[in-house]
């Protein structure tokens, strides 16, 4: 019975040292590998930063694209409703000489007879 023992001492030994060297170098490897809290904050801002200036610059590219073509609709439009003013008022021009023709032709046809 005292070897069954020590084999089952010597196996829970080699378990516990197993166990904490295990351990050790997974402490040692988290710490050699896993980004340090300053250096991840640092990423994480500077990230942050140009995401932020991109979506600025994007934001003021749309501004800048939507700006340019309303400033055109409107332009078209004014264009558009000059051209109806001007139709407008060579009409008036025309149902003006039209009405004095007719007011002057049966007048002159009055007098003649």
């Amino acid at each position: 019975m005292i070897m069954d023992t020590r084999s089952e001492y010597s196996g829970s030994n080699r378990f516990l040292i197993g166990f904490l060297a295990g351990g050790a170098i997974g402490a040692a490897l988290a710490m050699v590998c896993a980004p340090r809290i300053g250096d991840l904050r640092r990423r994480v801002s500077t990230s942050t930063a140009d995401l932020g200036d991109r979506v600025t610059r994007t934001c003021q590219d749309v501004s800048a694209r939507v700006t340019g073509a309303v400033d055109g609709l409107v332009a078209h439009g004014q264009s558009v409703r000059d051209d109806v003013a001007d139709v407008i008022a060579d009409g008036a021009r025309h149902v003006e000489q039209f009405a004095m023709a007719a007011n002057t032709g049966p007048l002159d046809r009055r007098s003649s007879s």
